[in-house]
């Protein structure tokens, strides 16, 4: 038995695709100690890892950050310049993460480090401890052989480069101050928040990734992690067994988005078809007006379970729920609002898997047209079911966990 030291920051869309992996780690005899949000204490524990909360005042600055970015994103349609000017505060948060978790950890002994790939403490502890490392991708994976980096900085638009080049300096100096204090290197900004490690598990498929060959067999394409999470509550999935269904959710994030809930209503109130809606925590039903026949309208979705049944997806393209829309092969009506996710969209559209409407000029018109175009043309089916086989044959958690043991047992025999 090996014990791990897990690290992993940040939301909800980093935590739920390492919870079968660290089920699995456990169930085979690994001890895991898993530091995240203590929002996720309850999911991590039902793992069997040992979960350990970050530091406090790092989640509030999430937590403030977060509600920004829903702020930004209704006013005015583009956070990029929000997320460049906060990139020194989110490095101060990194910090306090990491001097919490040295402090805790200051007598333990650990045989290897995983951490999210976008987990700057990870990286920072796993030099400074000099531990074994994995690095959990639950994006796109980049290195400095591709050019991911690149592309969603132009797609990320003026206002976002203009707002890094203001900060460039104040960036630089934080980062020469690290170094000197955690005695370690930190890549410049193209690679700073993206933190290859000794072995990388990548949680989508080399078919889906672009610039697939440009990684070697460091990195290992296990597909999405489609664990089942016993989480259906009283959701009515009978209603789903008869008909079309077309689903919509935005993610955890940036979700409240009562615009683009009501654009959706507008839409696709008369259509023949069953509707899902999920419109987060943050909103409720009557803040939409009335609700047509046709919909359901949950603050909470299982979403697993509704994709089993849909035949299209409306998606805010984030990594974790567009593989899970193509792992069960739903056509995609794509939203990108941030981040990565105007690339991920792309790269589902350049194969052939559903279409890119810009939120910003969307209208009900424009939303039933794409909707009524994936639905009804089977190119986007056969794709979306390409993606998903590539998917499958990738093994899952289960093949990222087989590797990683056999990483760990034959580094610990060499040394």
């Amino acid at each position: 038995m090996s014990k791990a030291l897990f690290i992993n920051p940040l939301g909800e869309g980093h935590v739920n695709p390492s919870i079968g992996l660290v089920r699995e780690l456990v169930n085979r005899g690994e001890e895991i100690i898993y530091y995240a949000n203590s929002m996720y204490k309850d999911k991590i524990e039902t793992t069997g890892a040992e979960f350990r909360p970050i530091s406090e005042k790092a989640e509030t600055l999430m937590r403030e950050f977060f509600s920004q970015a829903n702020d930004m994103m209704k006013n005015t349609g583009n956070m990029m310049g929000l997320l460049a000017k906060r990139m020194p505060k989110m490095f101060e948060m990194m910090e306090w993460v990491t001097d919490d978790i040295l402090k805790e950890i200051e007598s333990e002994t650990y045989d290897y480090i995983i951490y999210d790939a976008n987990s700057l403490p990870g990286k920072w502890i796993s030099e400074m401890k000099k531990l074994p490392s994995v690095s959990i991708w639950t994006i796109f994976v980049s290195n400095r052989d591709s050019n991911f980096f690149e592309k969603i900085m132009k797609q990320r638009g003026s206002e976002f480069l203009k707002a890094m080049e203001e900060m460039k300096e104040e960036m630089e100096e934080r980062k020469s101050r690290l170094e000197q204090k955690y005695s370690i290197s930190i890549p410049d900004l193209r690679q700073a928040m993206l933190c290859e490690a000794d072995l990388n598990i990548v949680f989508t498929s080399r078919y889906f990734q672009p610039d697939s060959d440009r990684f070697g067999d460091n990195y290992l394409f296990v597909g999405p992690s489609i664990a089942d999470r016993k989480d259906q509550g009283d959701f009515p999935l009978d209603e789903l067994k008869d008909g079309p269904v077309v689903y919509m959710a935005l993610g955890t994030i940036v979700n409240n988005r009562p615009d683009l809930y009501k654009i959706c209503i507008e839409a696709l109130q008369d259509l023949d078809a069953r509707m899902v809606l999920s419109i987060g925590k943050q909103l409720s039903a009557s803040d939409l007006g009335p609700i047509p026949d046709n919909f359901i309208v949950r603050n909470y979705v299982p979403q697993l379970d509704v994709l089993r049944h849909s035949d299209a997806f409306i998606t805010h393209c984030g990594m974790n729920s567009t593989n899970e829309g193509l792992y069960f092969g739903v056509p995609l009506v794509m939203l990108p609002l941030v981040n990565d996710q105007p690339f991920v969209a792309s790269r589902a559209k350049e194969l052939g898997a559903g279409v890119v409407l810009d939120h910003q000029t969307l209208d009900a018109e424009k939303l039933r047209n794409a909707v009524e175009e994936v639905l009804k043309n089977p190119v986007y089916k056969r794709n979306s079911q390409k993606i998903s086989k590539s998917f499958r044959e990738a093994g899952g958690y289960m093949k990222a966990v087989d590797e990683l043991l056999k990483w760990v047992n034959s580094h610990l025999i060499s040394h």
